[in-house]
């Protein structure tokens, strides 16, 4: 969820601007609008750009696509074990305990995380040695 990192770059901007705002000696009202406006542009441009530019991480939250259950009503149930990118393979966590691998179809939007298609899927073999 891309939520909090609109958020950070739209306060941080908002900051910066109001800095410009006050060290500039002749700025009007009209100026700080048009600052404001280019935050709005910026955070939007870079909210749509940041999901291609990242890709997915290790540690990221995943939706395994499933047929059965809307999208729109679903949540993250697998964490990615590797990093990846779009069209590409990820290895990841479920939240049953197995692991598998899956083909990424869509990066993460503003309210949902990133999809995948489950591929394969196995048990976590753990060995003991005495």
């Amino acid at each position: 969820m891309l939520l909090g990192f609109i958020w950070k770059m739209l306060i941080g901007l908002t900051a910066l601007s109001l800095i410009v705002y006050a060290v500039t000696p002749e700025a009007s009202l009209s100026y700080l609008l048009k600052l404001f406006a280019l935050n709005w542009g910026i955070t939007l441009v870079s909210s749509i750009i940041w999901p291609y530019i990242r890709g997915v991480r290790k540690g990221d939250p995943l939706l395994v696509r499933d047929e059965e259950i809307p999208i729109l009503f679903s949540f993250p149930n697998a964490v990615a074990l590797s990093n990846g990118r779009l069209k590409g393979y990820v290895e990841m966590k479920l939240v049953d305990g197995t692991v598998g691998i899956g083909k990424i179809i869509k990066y993460q939007g503003i309210i949902n995380n990133a999809e995948v298609e489950l591929l394969e899927q196995h048990t976590a073999q753990i060995e003991m040695k005495n």
